[in-house]
């Protein structure tokens, strides 16, 4: 299974947001983006529920288009919920007191005039979270696999 993050952003930033997707699905990090999405007649906040929960990070996009968004809120308040992990973008000027719920989180600088920087940390750091979930089910798989051949080797000595 992949590494797959839900990338939050608000409507202002949609052009930004495709661009990161674009460059994080070239190294297969798999990018959610709510409106690449549509699912006319479902309640908003369950289609962000569930795709928030079904990825392994929340990628919030933190500028001065988003930082009155109220989904952007909820997707950061859902993401918390469930324990994900949140890696905000926060646009140099950004007022730190409408951080709200991210108050104290290592955040990465994404200066729009330079935003090849912010680019290449989150990716670097994103590609990490990858290899280690991929070490881990490996290790995973390993260890199933020598459970059942434990299994099937003794169940043949009665």
């Amino acid at each position: 299974m992949g590494y797959g993050v839900f990338l939050s952003h608000g409507s202002g930033d949609a052009q930004v947001a495709k661009w990161i997707k674009t460059n994080a699905q070239t190294v297969g990090i798999e990018v959610y983006l709510y409106e690449d999405d549509p699912q006319p007649g479902r309640l908003l906040a369950d289609k962000l529920k569930a795709a928030i929960q079904s990825r392994d990070a929340l990628v919030v996009l933190l500028t001065g288009n988003s930082q009155f968004s109220t989904t952007v809120h909820q997707e950061i308040g859902i993401a918390k919920g469930l324990g994900k992990r949140i890696v905000p973008l926060v646009q140099p000027g950004f007022n730190p007191g409408n951080l709200a719920m991210l108050q104290g989180v290592e955040y990465i600088p994404f200066d729009f005039n330079n935003p090849q920087t912010a680019l290449a940390t989150l990716i670097a750091h994103l590609q990490k979270a990858k290899e280690v979930k991929e070490r881990s089910e490996a290790i995973g798989l390993l260890a199933l696999a020598a459970l059942i051949l434990a299994a099937f080797s003794s169940g043949g000595r009665h």
